[in-house]
C-alpha cells in the first residue's frame, strides 16, 4: 500500500463509485471488489488501490466498436 494515499471509508467509497454498501460488500464476498483494510470494524480503502481497480474493469469498446450505428458507443 502507498501510505501518503488517502485512506477512503466505505461512504466515501460509495459515494465515489455511486453505489451502495450491500454492492461492495456482495463485491467483497465474490472475491471481485477493490482491496480493502479492516481496522477494528471498519473497512477503508486506498485510492490508489480504487483508481487501479477501476482501471482493470473499465469498459472498452475494440477497435471495431460494438456502439450503435453512427460508433459512439451509445
Amino acid at each position: 500500500m502507498d501510505r501518503s494515499a488517502p485512506l477512503w471509508t466505505l461512504d466515501e467509497l460509495c459515494a465515489f463509485l455511486r453505489t451502495t454498501p450491500a454492492t461492495v460488500h456482495t463485491w467483497r464476498k465474490s472475491g471481485r471488489g477493490p482491496r480493502a483494510y479492516r481496522v477494528g470494524r471498519h473497512l477503508l480503502f486506498a485510492e490508489s488501490d480504487v483508481r487501479a481497480w477501476l482501471a482493470e474493469h473499465a469498459d472498452r469498446m475494440d477497435d471495431a466498436g460494438r456502439g450503435d450505428a453512427d460508433g459512439s458507443g451509445w
